[in-house]
């Protein structure tokens, strides 16, 4: 009968030569292909490309107290480092067991490998923003004068925001502001997947909003590498609502900076910016009233010497005319006046009326023997009409 292990027995005695031979921790260079956190521990699956062929894969582990330990030197910023894509150098044991066989239990992250691979990353992502046109998509959009709606994006803890609230609801204009807090990451695993949605979250009641404002207190370069992240820089540049960016940093800028419709160096400038551009449209209203004011005074004078000018004119229509009718009218009682019966009969005339004192006009209305009165201008006289 030919000699034959168990598969535990063949795994036993691999663990064994593995454990003799491999006692001491090497550093490798890997790519993390996948992540998941389950009950503290980081689970990763690490491949090795050849031109983008895989060339090599393993599966990695860091228990919880190593990533204590690893935090206690890159803090949140681990998270910058261990994600998806990542080209990282670790310092790992080679672990085998029977039952899962080798895992990589990584102890220690090499930083100036990582910080190098994330440098040339970020330089890919900004090419990529440039050839997609996403650098000054956002820039293009029309802030509002007296933008006073603020959607802030950052986390409750962190430092700047608070910085940022205070700097504006206390300047010392009193301008009022309204501003909605939409948490998310500020640094880490989730900055990406957050920031990315409270901004669609936004923009779903864009109309309620002037701007958004994204705000973070300082951090490590690392700390700041979440905001370099392609999605990010996307959902920023394409957002349809202004978006400003106040990360906290004094020399850096980071990717979100560039694509970001204004950018200040602090959470407290971003503030000041606000305020700014709250007194300057105060400014332009004042001195908008201030011009208005004075076209309004020079029209009324304007109108007021035309008012002015029509009522001379009317005065003198009015008293032109009423001059030409007096003449007019003394015309006229000049007029009336020659034909007065009293001036009639001191040009020799006569005016006859009957006995009853009626005036005749016609030689019908006399007969014979008729006792007549004939009116001359200086009195009167009684005749008998003998023969008609």
């Amino acid at each position: 009968m030919k000699q034959s292990f168990s598969l535990y027995e063949l795994n036993q005695h691999l663990r064994r030569v593995i454990s003799f031979n491999m006692n001491e921790p090497l550093w490798i260079r890997c790519e993390i292909s996948d992540l998941n956190l389950n009950r503290g521990f980081v689970y990763l699956s690490l491949v090795d490309r050849d031109e983008q062929k895989i060339r090599a894969k393993s599966n990695g582990m860091i228990r919880p107290r190593d990533l204590e330990q690893i935090k206690k030197t890159l803090g949140d910023a681990v998270w910058s480092i261990l994600k998806a894509g990542q080209q990282v150098m670790l310092q790992v044991f080679v672990e085998y067991t029977e039952l899962y066989g080798i895992t990589l239990s990584v102890r220690d992250i090499e930083t100036s490998f990582s910080i190098g691979q994330l440098e040339l990353q970020r330089m890919q992502t900004y090419k990529r923003l440039q050839d997609e046109q996403f650098i000054d998509l956002n820039r293009q959009l029309d802030l509002s004068p007296a933008p006073q709606r603020i959607a802030v994006i950052s986390s409750k803890e962190a430092a700047g925001l608070q910085d940022f609230l205070q700097h504006l609801h206390n300047n010392p204009h009193r301008f009022a502001f309204k501003t909605e807090l939409f948490q998310a990451a500020m640094q880490g695993v989730n900055l990406s997947h957050e920031v990315v949605m409270q901004i669609e979250s936004i923009e779903a009641q864009a109309k309620d909003f002037d701007c958004i404002v994204i705000v973070r207190g300082g951090g490590a370069k690392l700390d700041l590498m979440g905001f370099d992240d392609f999605e990010v820089c996307k959902a920023i540049a394409t957002c349809e609502l202004p978006v400003l960016t106040g990360i906290g940093h004094d020399v850096d800028e980071t990717l979100s900076d560039l694509v970001a419709h204004s950018s200040m160096k602090t959470p407290t400038a971003v503030a000041d910016f606000l305020v700014q551009s709250l007194l300057n449209f105060e400014s332009v209203l004042n001195r908008t009233a201030i011009e208005l004011q004075q076209i309004v005074q020079k029209r009324l004078m304007n109108e007021t010497l035309k008012l002015d000018n029509l009522f001379n004119r009317f005065n003198f229509a009015i008293s032109s005319a009423i001059k030409f009718e007096q003449r007019n009218l003394d015309i006229l009682e000049n007029k009336l006046e020659l034909l007065l019966p009293e001036h009639t009969l001191k040009r020799g005339f006569a005016m006859i009326y009957d006995e009853s004192g009626m005036p005749l006009r016609s030689i019908s209305e006399i007969s014979e023997n008729q006792q007549l009165i004939l009116k001359l201008s200086d009195g009167e006289i009684v005749v008998r009409v003998e023969r008609i």
